[in-house]
């Protein structure tokens, strides 16, 4: 019986658990990307000084541990901004000012790859 289910199992297909909807992606990682950001100015207040890229919660709902959000949905912020954002919430923080830094991160990310930088 033993030798009858161990060959069983070595039938057995793999599962791939790519087709599932919580699958593990390899996290896009790009410090070049990121040091392009840290060039322009605050997206919140337009300051040039301690700017920061910082990556949006918001892709990933909300963070958390082992979630941070890939570095090509980054903004820049100022190191004050920065702070408030994360004090006030991300959410909150971009709809009272109503700004879509979805748009902004990807308009980036697209202008950075098309300079050929990665």
């Amino acid at each position: 019986m033993t030798l009858a289910l161990s060959g069983e199992m070595a039938k057995r297909k793999r599962i791939d658990y790519s087709k599932f909807a919580l699958a593990k992606t390899v996290p896009i990682r790009s410090p070049k990307h990121l040091a392009y950001v840290r060039t322009f100015p605050c997206s919140e207040c337009g300051d040039t000084d301690d700017i920061q890229a910082h990556h949006l919660t918001i892709i990933k709902g909300g963070g958390g541990m082992s979630r941070k959000t890939d570095d090509n949905w980054v903004v820049p912020m100022c190191g004050i901004c920065h702070h408030y954002l994360h004090w006030m919430g991300e959410q909150p923080y971009w709809t009272e000012r109503n700004l879509d830094p979805k748009l902004y991160a990807a308009l980036l990310w697209d202008s950075f790859n098309k300079g050929k930088r990665v």
